[in-house]
């Protein structure tokens, strides 16, 4: 096979081919450089082997028929990327080069100057981890062939699918690395006169390159530091429920000894109490699940008249000294027994009745549950609690639901 010079741009050259990492954002504009890399290469003599998903493939093949004469369109030839790489990005790099070999062998031996273009992300639900090492030793094999072959190869990723750690350890497989901006103002992409495109200067590139860097390492160190914090919150979080238990435990053995009325009224709260902590306790790991895009409601049988009555015990001291009255209106064609998540329901009743008893001097609260529909699987129900407290000014409301911000 011919090793012809291949110009990247105005400032470097590549005589023994040249394996490209390409980082792409935007699906559109991966589709339209696509198109590019292979109208250039067709335009060059040479023959393109596009490694890509069906639908893509069509939408790429879609644009060629309207800009590429039908017969150079045979030089364009075609391998699905999950079955050419591995269903599950296995990487295993006999099969992707035995795969290459039968697609592109016979322009091998004819000796044809030959251009792959490659979108690498098939291993769909798969950890990134779990294949990465695979991955690294694939690209650094790749490299050797294509520099073997006199070969062009882009190796196309998109950057919000895999972290900036695995970014970086890519770049340091490929021999160039590329972005949507440096592919279009590169001669890889493919435009009519060359008075049309402006090349940066060779200070530019590399201030570009250095803030670029920067910018990765940067973005890992805020992915190891929020690792690091998901880590405490877990751990923090098993830590406190320990003991936690151990309290619940404890009261539950108080509660079945010999206790007169008022005893057994301070030990039902304590364990209800007791509950609802572990409750919030539970909840601090909704940070993490948020970050990790994983958080849902539990589904579960629960009693809404007992879960108000049990938020109320929690609050009685504080009621009491306020000498407040408590009114509950409770709609009787609500079940005895839902099913929905029990802990969330009472840590928004806690939070409306502790701010409902917190700014009510005097007077009264009341607790309105009300049946507002329902259908043959869902209930919706509506709880209303009003106080005769002096309420929030007009001014402070804005700042309501502020974080770190109290009105």
């Amino acid at each position: 096979m011919s090793k012809q010079a291949i110009p990247l741009n105005s400032l470097t050259e590549v005589t023994n081919g040249g394996h490209i990492i390409y980082f792409f954002e935007d699906f559109n504009c991966y589709v339209d450089n696509a198109v590019s890399y292979i109208m250039t290469g067709i335009d060059q003599g040479h023959h393109i082997l596009l490694i890509e998903q069906t639908a893509t493939y069509h939408k790429i093949l879609h644009k060629l028929k309207g800009s590429v004469p039908h017969d150079q369109l045979q030089y364009l030839h075609y391998a699905n990327n999950i079955e050419y790489y591995g269903e599950h990005g296995n990487f295993e790099f006999q099969h992707i080069l035995s795969h290459f070999e039968d697609i592109m062998g016979d322009r091998q031996e004819q000796n044809k100057p030959i251009r792959t273009w490659a979108n690498v992300m098939t291993w769909g639900d798969h950890p990134e981890k779990q294949i990465l090492d695979n991955l690294v030793t694939y690209e650094r094999q790749t490299t050797c062939v294509v520099q073997d072959y006199g070969m062009l190869s882009v190796c196309a990723y998109n950057t919000e699918m895999i972290s900036s750690s695995v970014q970086t350890k890519l770049m340091r497989e490929h021999e160039y690395m590329m972005t949507d901006l440096e592919f279009v103002k590169s001669p890889l992409y493919h435009y009519k006169a060359s008075d049309d495109v402006i090349f940066p200067s060779l200070s530019v590139q590399s201030q570009l390159l250095d803030e670029q860097k920067h910018l990765m390492i940067e973005k890992e160190a805020v992915e190891t530091a929020s690792q690091v914090k998901s880590d405490f919150i877990t751990t923090m979080n098993h830590e406190i429920r320990t003991p936690m238990n151990g309290l619940q435990g404890i009261s539950e053995l108080l509660a079945a000894t010999d206790l007169n009325a008022e005893q057994r009224e301070y030990v039902t709260t304590i364990q209800s109490s007791g509950k609802s902590l572990l409750r919030i306790v539970n909840d601090i790991l909704d940070f993490n699940k948020l970050e990790s895009s994983y958080d849902q409601l539990l589904i579960e049988p629960f009693n809404p008249r007992e879960s108000v009555k049990e938020t109320l015990d929690i609050l009685h001291t504080a009621i009491s000294d306020k000498n407040l009255q408590v009114n509950i209106s409770i709609d009787t064609r609500i079940p005895q027994i839902v099913v929905g998540d029990d802990g969330r329901f009472r840590q928004v009743l806690l939070n409306l009745l502790g701010n409902a008893v917190k700014f009510t001097p005097t007077g009264s609260i009341t607790i309105d549950v009300v049946l507002r529909n329902t259908d043959d699987s869902k209930l919706k129900i509506q709880v209303t609690i009003q106080d005769t407290g002096t309420g929030i000014p007009q001014d402070k409301r804005s700042q309501l639901f502020l974080p770190f911000s109290r009105v």
